[in-house]
C-alpha cells in the first residue's frame, strides 16, 4: 500500500544531501550521548531492574554461568555484555589501555562499573537500529513498488527517527534493560519477513527467545504478517498485469497454502520446538520468583494499554477523531443509523467491559516509583476518571482498528496486544513496546503537518520523560 501522500498527489520528496544525513546522525548521536552522561550522573548505581541484570553479567563475569534467582528472562542479553567486556578486558592487556575505572567493588574489569555496561548496551541497540534504518526503505520499496527510491528513504528515516524518540521508548535507551535489543530485533524481524530473508528472519526469532522467551507469542503475529504479505503480492502482481484484482484470491487456493508451507514451516516451526524444549527444562514459561508472575486473564488491563497508545501517538488520533465524529454522525442519522448502530453498540459494549472489568492487583503496581502506577492508582482511586479515560481508549481502539497500515491489519495487532497483555496480571508498559514498533514501522503516513507534530510530540516527551527519570527517579 502506498503512502497517504503519494495517493493524494504531494509533490514528491526533496533529495537531501549527504551532508544533512551526517548532521542529522552527529545530533541523533550527540543526543542519545547526553542521555548515558545524564543517567550515569544522576543513577550512579544501577536503578530498579538495573540491579539484577547488572547482578547476572556481574555473575558471568567471574566464571558463573548459572541463571540469577531473582532474573526472570533468559540470558542471551547478559552473555552478550559479558564476553564484549571480556574482549575488552583482553585488548586492554594486550594493548596496555587504560580501560579500567574506579568502581564501590574493585576496579574494572573484574568488577565494571554499570556506565560501562550502560555505554555497551546503547552501543548494542544503536548497531541494530542503524541496520534497521538501512533495510527499512528496501522494505517499504517491496510493499510499494511504485514508492520512488528517494521517498521510501525519507518516510524510513522519520519513521525510525520518532521511533526512538517514542516516550515509552527513549528514557530506557541508557539503563541496563534488555527492551531496546528486544523491540530491535524485532524491528528487524519485520524487515525480514517482508523482504522474505527466511534464514535471517529464523535466527533474529531465536535471539529474540534468547532475550525473552515471551516473544515467542510474537510467532503468530508474523504468521498473519505472512498471509496478509500474500495477499498483497498477488493485489500488486493483478495491478502490474492490468488487473483490478486477482483472478482468484491466493489464499483460497491450496496450492498457495502448501507452498506457504513447505517455505515457511522451519522459520516458525523451529522456534516452537525451542520453546516446547524451554518449558520442559524450566517447568514453565516463568523464570525467578514465578509466583509474581502467575498466568491468567485480565481483560482491564487493556484499556489501560490503549490509553498509553493514544498518548504516545496522540497527534495521530486526534486527526483521526473528526473521522469518528463523523461516523457516529452517521450512525445517529436517519439513513445511516442501520449500518452505523452496531458499531456504536459495539463501540460502548467495549467500554463497558473495559470499565467493568478492570482491575489492579499486583502488589508491583502499588510502589510510586514509576509513572505508570501513580496513573494506575489514580485510576482505582477516582472511579470516575478511570471510566472517562477509558472512553479515550475505547476511541483509541476504533482508530487502530482503521489505521491504514502497509501491511496487514490494524485488527491483527489489538488481538495480539490482548494476547500479550491480558495474560499477564502485572501491568508493565514496556510489554506492548514490541507492538508498538511494529505499528510504527508499518503505519501509512499522514498528512505533513500531523508528521511534524508526531516528530515534535515524540521528541518533546521522550526528553520530558528523560527529565523525570534523571531529576526525580521516576520511569514511565
Amino acid at each position: 500500500m502506498a503512502s497517504q501522500d503519494h495517493y493524494a498527489g504531494c509533490a514528491p520528496v526533496r533529495r537531501h544531501p549527504r551532508w544533512r544525513t551526517a548532521l542529522v546522525l552527529m545530533v541523533l548521536v550527540s543526543c542519545l550521548g547526553l542521555s548515558l552522561w545524564l543517567v550515569s550522573r544522576h543513577l550512579p548505581i544501577p536503578f530498579v531492574d538495573e540491579g539484577v541484570h547488572f547482578a547476572q553479567i556481574r555473575q558471568f563475569l567471574e566464571g558463573d554461568w548459572h541463571q540469577h534467582p531473582k532474573l526472570t528472562t533468559l540470558t542471551l542479553y547478559h552473555a552478550s555484555m559479558a564476553l564484549v567486556l571480556m574482549t575488552l578486558q583482553t585488548l586492554g592487556d594486550w594493548l596496555n589501555l587504560p580501560l579500567a575505572t574506579a568502581t564501590m567493588t574493585g576496579r574494572w574489569p573484574q568488577m565494571p562499573s554499570v556506565d560501562w555496561v550502560r555505554g555497551l548496551s546503547l552501543v548494542g541497540f544503536s548497531v541494530m537500529a542503524f541496520l534497521l534504518w538501512r533495510a527499512l526503505p528496501q522494505g517499504y520499496r517491496r510493499l510499494a513498488p511504485s514508492l520512488e527510491a528517494h521517498d521510501a528513504r525519507h518516510q524510513a528515516s522519520r519513521q525510525c527517527w520518532q521511533w526512538l524518540w517514542l516516550p515509552i521508548i527513549f528514557p530506557y535507551l541508557a539503563l541496563v534493560y534488555t527492551d531496546p535489543w528486544i523491540i530491535a530485533l524485532v524491528a528487524l524481524q519485520l524487515v525480514a519477513l517482508v523482504r522474505e530473508q527466511r534464514l535471517l528472519l529464523l535466527v533474529l526469532i531465536m535471539a529474540g527467545l534468547g532475550l525473552r522467551q515471551d516473544s515467542i507469542v510474537l510467532l503468530g503475529l508474523w504468521g498473519g504478517l505472512l498471509l496478509c504479505l500474500t495477499h498483497h503480492k498477488a493485489v500488486s502482481g493483478a495491478r502490474m498485469a492490468g488487473l483490478a484484482t486477482p483472478l482468484r484470491a491466493p489464499l483460497s487456493r491450496l496450492s498457495t497454502w502448501w507452498a506457504l508451507f513447505i517455505n515457511w514451516w522451519w522459520v516458525l516451526g523451529l522456534p516452537v520446538v525451542a520453546f516446547l524444549g524451554f518449558l520442559l527444562w524450566n517447568g514453565g514459561i516463568a523464570m525467578g520468583d514465578t509466583t509474581r508472575h502467575q498466568a491468567g486473564w485480565h481483560t482491564g488491563n487493556l484499556g489501560y494499554y490503549l490509553a498509553v497508545i493514544g498518548m504516545v501517538f496522540l497527534p495521530l488520533w486526534l486527526s483521526d477523531l473528526p473521522r469518528q465524529w463523523q461516523g457516529v454522525k452517521r450512525a445517529c442519522s436517519r439513513e445511516g443509523w442501520r449500518r452505523g448502530m452496531p458499531l456504536l453498540l459495539l463501540a460502548v459494549g467495549l467500554w463497558l467491559v473495559l470499565a467493568m472489568s478492570f482491575e489492579l492487583t499486583h502488589d508491583y503496581n502499588f510502589q510510586r516509583w514509576t509513572i505508570r502506577n501513580v496513573w494506575l492508582m489514580w485510576w482505582n482511586e477516582h472511579p470516575v476518571a478511570r471510566w472517562i479515560t477509558l472512553l479515550m481508549s475505547t476511541s483509541v481502539a476504533f482508530w487502530w482498528l482503521r489505521a491504514p497500515l502497509r501491511l496487514g491489519h490494524g485488527g491483527l495487532l489489538l488481538v495480539m496486544l490482548a494476547l500479550m497483555i491480558c495474560t499477564r496480571e502485572l501491568i508493565e508498559t514496556r510489554y506492548m513496546l514490541p507492538l508498538i514498533t511494529v505499528y510504527q514501522l508499518l503505519r501509512v503516513p499522514e498528512r505533513p503537518a500531523v508528521e511534524r507534530a508526531m516528530t515534535l510530540w515524540a521528541m518533546a516527551m521522550g526528553v520530558m520523560l528523560l527529565a523525570g527519570l534523571v531529576l526525580t527517579r521516576t520511569l514511565p
